[in-house]
């Protein structure tokens, strides 16, 4: 089974929040087989002070993880597609084909942490909504994950991510006059535009245009650069489509 995993930071009722889900299952999502929605919520014993997880108390929460994935996804064939960390509680998704022997395997597998408690609960949820509303990350969220991926790709390679070099970005439009009003926008930001027509004729956005400019590449910078890209491009109809940057070593 394919997954692909990774975490962001969030808010949930206007509190921090700690996603951590399967991008993977956004492409199959929902499984027919499997309508119903499990739940369990554990409640931490020491949070943080803005509600999540102290590090003494991580482990502990790996541990108890693992058990419930014993439990829930391996004996019921449960699909485990995350969790969220928030108001000093953690909670684990998992889509099952019911919600039959769902309490029961729970209780069983926190029988190994007799100082810790589990709410569970259940319920339909054919379309998978929790899972595309709620845990899968919005478009800049998502964005900020593969920035991440990024510049961990460039540190592994030995990059030295504070010396500035060309940095390329590609981004999309419905029509001209879309792409047109979005380089108003950043006009003056130093960068170099190169406009291009998409080659395929049956796609909605054929008009894009490769931005230039030299940058550095820690992750609160070019985070910063492509949140200000991603969102100038929505708000001119278009879509914003990554950014790629040579190694340089120090």
């Amino acid at each position: 089974m394919n997954e692909d995993w990774d975490f962001y930071l969030s808010t949930v009722d206007d509190h921090p929040a700690s996603v951590f889900v399967d991008l993977k299952q956004i492409e199959t999502a929902p499984d027919e087989s499997r309508p119903w929605l499990l739940r369990v919520s554990v409640p931490m014993k020491s949070p943080r002070d803005d509600g999540l997880t102290d590090r003494e108390e991580a482990d502990l929460l790996d541990a108890i993880e693992d058990e419930l994935f014993a439990a829930v996804a391996r004996i019921l064939r449960a699909r485990y597609i995350g969790r969220i960390t928030t108001q000093g509680a953690r909670e684990h998704f998992y889509y099952g084909s019911s919600a039959a022997g769902f309490a029961e395997g729970v209780a069983k597998a926190m029988l190994r942490f007799p100082q810790n408690e589990a709410a569970c609960r259940d319920q339909a949820d054919p379309q998978w909504e929790t899972y595309s509303n709620l845990l899968f990350p919005s478009d800049l969220d998502l964005q900020s994950i593969h920035n991440r991926r990024l510049v961990n790709q460039l540190t592994e390679n030995g990059d030295d991510l504070s010396q500035p070099r060309d940095i390329d970005h590609w981004l999309y439009f419905p029509s001209e006059e879309s792409r047109d009003q979005f380089l108003v926008q950043i006009a003056g930001n130093g960068f170099r535009a190169e406009s291009f027509l998409d080659k395929e004729t049956d796609v909605p956005f054929r008009f894009g245009v490769r931005l230039i400019r030299s940058d550095r590449v820690e992750l609160e910078t070019i985070d910063g650069i492509v949140t200000d890209l991603l969102l100038r491009a929505e708000n001119s109809g278009g879509a914003y489509d990554g950014w790629a940057a040579p190694v340089v070593r120090g």
